[in-house]
């Protein structure tokens, strides 16, 4: 259960009851036709009062618990080694320990993080329960216990463990999925790569041998043309596999952001010039730091805004990029004169194989993923990435962001 801030002032037992009891019923919203198994879990009482703990005993065994005991907080330690309870029911004084330090101490024994413990308690001020709460209790129960009470809670303590258990699986099981699921995409990828890439290079051999009348000129177009898509989209696949799995090191390294920036613009121009697309570097502030980037996965995140902007961007066109440095921040920001994001078709960017309404200028293709594999990269660098529509004329702009100061103080 999350740790709560109580009030401080004007609590009362029925107060922190109710408090707590919506608490659990709202963890407790899952589908009722699927049953929860408690029986059988076991229970550890610790309490310097014998006739306490017998009490206790009579009642959970009762309902099919199985119930260790414990008279001090020194044997509470003892048994958690030995046994680890699904539950432990702690009283507060006790010689030797008392309550709080022995939740402090059980809490940092492995396998005890999610066991939930209710201190059991003549006390009821504010500041014992928060001092509890703090400790790493989950709830608590008042002397004298009400049985009934004492069982509802101890129920949904368990309940919410079980729920934990079955969340943490569903979740592990989950993440296999995905790396399986990557490794197949990155197989695939890489063993369709090289014949593409060779039916593309035949079609340009056959258009090279000539002579071709116009007819055979359009096949030998078309393959190539189709080829270059399909490579394309075989590219960013891998490259989503090869994050997404974890399996490419993050290689950081200083780099001077203005030379990554520079590379990528002066590569990208020869394909703006097929469109008569001018790009236009701007820099604000000062770039004499290298800051700390992985130069591979860098470039890939400029390349691809850039080649997201050239496309959709129409001829005759600008393309500014702007880097802005400041103690702070580092932003990067592509502008193009396309366009613009339709407003309610904003949720797609950023998400894998994620189009808009909106066509490339050029009969360019595209595949969905370029701006999905953007964000990653943004996120591996501690950073993020996000789009807006332009306000001084029509366009849209990408903007990269990223911690200047957490970056640079990495340098050594």
């Amino acid at each position: 259960m999350p740790q709560v801030n109580l009030p401080r002032h004007g609590l009362t037992d029925a107060c922190v009851l109710s408090f707590t009891s919506a608490l659990i019923v709202k963890r407790l919203k899952v589908d009722e036709s699927r049953q929860i198994n408690i029986e059988g879990s076991r229970i550890l009482v610790v309490d310097d009062d014998e006739i306490i703990r017998k009490l206790l005993r009579r009642v959970l065994e009762r309902s099919a618990f199985i119930v260790d005991e414990a008279d001090s907080g020194e044997d509470a330690i003892k048994c958690v080694q030995e046994n680890t309870p699904d539950l432990i029911l702690l009283d507060v004084m006790m010689d030797g320990i008392d309550g709080f330090n022995t939740c402090r101490q059980a809490k940092d024994i492995t396998g005890m993080t999610e066991v939930p413990i209710i201190f059991v308690t003549g006390r009821s001020d504010t500041g014992s329960i928060v001092e509890g709460l703090d400790a790493g209790g989950s709830d608590y129960i008042t002397k004298p216990i009400n049985r009934h009470e004492a069982l509802a809670r101890i129920r949904n303590h368990l309940k919410m463990r079980k729920l934990m258990h079955f969340q943490n699986e569903f979740i592990a099981g989950l993440k296999r999925a995905n790396l399986a699921k990557n490794r197949i995409i990155g197989v695939a990828s890489h063993d369709l790569r090289n014949p593409i890439a060779s039916i593309r290079g035949l079609s340009e051999f056959l258009t090279e041998l000539g002579p071709l009348n116009d007819e055979q000129k359009e096949i030998a177009s078309t393959i190539q043309s189709t080829s270059d898509s399909m490579l394309h989209l075989v590219d960013e696949l891998l490259d989503l596999s090869v994050i997404e799995s974890g399996e490419e090191r993050s290689e950081m390294q200083p780099h001077s952001i203005r030379d990554l920036v520079s590379s990528s613009l002066n590569i990208y121009q020869f394909t703006a010039n097929k469109k008569e697309i001018r790009l236009k570097l701007i820099e604000e502030g000062e770039f004499s730091d290298l800051l700390m980037l992985d130069k591979m996965q860098f470039r890939r995140l400029i390349d691809n805004l850039l080649s997201n902007a050239v496309k959709y961007s129409p001829m005759g066109s600008n393309i500014l990029l702007k880097i802005k440095q400041s103690e702070q921040v580092l932003q990067i920001s592509v502008e193009d004169e396309g366009p613009g994001i339709p407003v309610n078709e904003m949720h797609k960017l950023f998400t894998d194989f994620g189009k808009t309404s909106v066509q490339p200028t050029g009969n360019e293709t595209s595949t969905g993923l370029g701006l999905s594999i953007c964000k990653k990269i943004a996120e591996a660098h501690r950073g993020k990435v996000y789009a807006e529509n332009r306000t001084d004329r029509i366009g849209a702009r990408f903007t990269v962001e990223l911690d200047t100061k957490r970056l640079r103080a990495k340098v050594s």
